[in-house]
């Protein structure tokens, strides 16, 4: 029973993904596969483009056997702490053989190479990363110099692996996620064997649209224009980047009102809050360093949208993507002790939110063997986790729950907007 395991946010799931689920079957061998899966808060800290049912539902009927949702306190942070606790859920159930990613480069051995040297930290890398942070570069360029230093000092670059190899590694969106899967493979030991799949079709942050493989934010943007337009060629565009399966439920949500939601559906929600917080409340916000809490306290005061918050909080040291995480943790109030303590005890669950028929057969198989609890009926689970041992437990699920009721005040249709529905909703089932 050879089971892939995959960690993603299929938002939504296009032929890219379908693309690459074929061809890591093909190599690996693979009849059965899991997802892990961002909720309904994204890594990029933005909102789900489509609520993670509707994505659950997407996976499925393209050949996932079983959807497990990563939860907020992990989704919602950077490339480090959103891998390292995918990989831990995929290792804790005890039945994956691969982890499959896209990647700009196939040559495991780089990543592996480059992976152990992040990962121990040498004196002398630590040494140059400390002093390009304190330049004020961002996190990625400064890792880049530091190990570009590294390599040359120690003259580690061969002709197999050129510089520019690293370089590109090390720069690169999908890479620098690869990077990471296999940093936490390595630290946790784990058996599972890392497949990258060369990626096709453009970046996944290029908006514009490119036929068959267009990536997720040009086909996002295509649809938030359909929504509002209802233009006969967006349509039709649509149907060309997409799998067949995942054009009808993204129709079907249209036809049911069901409105897209972006960063602006909650602008003044953050707004709000910014403006109402306090200079110390700012300063425990999760990523708010180097008192960032001023600057970002005076642009709230100063600016009327989230683009325009946005704007005047980032930097060089604070890109667009790390401002956008922090302004999504101030609205959850989630704080740098409380993502410390997670990104030690890991995840404590794995929440199924989807399954087909050999979705059950995994779950029949991991049940004895999985290293963390398999939630099924989320009401009763937290029910029974209602003890002091389990305040964690019921920390972390409270950020999953809050995050849905947040996200759905952001629908413009009357009835979606209710509260606890991941009490509600049941899991879902393809046959």
């Amino acid at each position: 029973m050879v089971t892939l395991g995959i960690i993603a946010e299929y938002n939504p799931f296009h032929n890219g993904h379908l693309y690459h689920l074929k061809k890591a079957k093909e190599l690996s061998g693979a009849e059965y596969t899991i997802a892990v899966m961002g909720g309904n808060f994204l890594q990029r800290g933005e909102p789900a483009f489509w609520n993670k049912w509707i994505r659950t539902e997407m996976a499925l009927a393209a050949g996932i056997d079983l959807i497990i949702e990563l939860p907020f306190v992990f989704a919602s942070q950077d490339a480090r702490g959103f891998a390292q606790a995918g990989v831990r859920i995929l290792d804790s159930l005890g039945v994956v053989d691969y982890i499959t990613f896209g990647c700009e480069n196939k040559e495991i051995e780089i990543f592996s190479q480059l992976a152990h040297l992040i990962r121990k930290e040498p004196p002398y890398f630590k040494k140059i990363l400390k002093e390009e942070l304190k330049k004020g570069l961002n996190f990625p360029e400064a890792r880049e110099k530091a190990a570009i230093s590294y390599y040359q000092k120690y003259k580690l670059s061969t002709e197999e692996v050129p510089l520019n190899v690293i370089k590109e590694i090390l720069r690169q969106s999908n890479s620098i996620l690869a990077l990471e899967y296999i940093i936490a493979l390595q630290s946790l030991k784990s058996s599972i064997k890392p497949l990258p799949i060369m990626r096709i079709g453009s970046d996944f942050l290029q908006d514009k649209w490119e036929g068959q493989f267009s990536s997720a934010t040009a086909i996002r943007k295509l649809a938030y224009q359909y929504y509002y337009s209802l233009k006969t060629e967006i349509l039709e565009k649509l149907k060309i980047g997409l799998p067949e399966t995942s054009f009808q439920m993204i129709m079907n949500g249209l036809k049911q009102d069901v409105n897209p939601v972006t960063g602006a559906s909650f602008g003044q929600c953050i707004l709000a809050k910014l403006r109402s917080a306090t200079i110390l409340d700012l300063k425990n916000i999760n990523g708010v360093e180097e008192g960032l809490e001023n600057k970002l306290k005076n642009a709230a005061d100063s600016s009327e949208t989230i683009e325009e918050l946005i704007n005047a909080t980032k930097s060089k040291r604070y890109t667009y993507t790390r401002v956008q995480r922090i302004m999504i943790h101030s609205l959850f109030n989630l704080t740098k002790k409380e993502v410390n303590f997670f990104n030690k005890s890991g995840p404590l669950y794995c929440r199924i939110l989807g399954m087909t028929e050999k979705g059950r057969t995994i779950l029949k198989k991991a049940k004895p063997v999985s290293k963390l609890p398999i939630v099924l009926k989320l009401k009763s689970f937290y029910k029974k986790s209602r003890t002091p041992g389990n305040k964690e437990i019921l920390r972390m699920l409270d950020y999953d729950i809050l995050a849905t009721d947040l996200y759905v005040l952001a629908y413009h249709k009357k009835g979606l907007g209710k509260g606890k529905q991941d009490f509600s909703r049941k899991v879902i089932l393809i046959q």
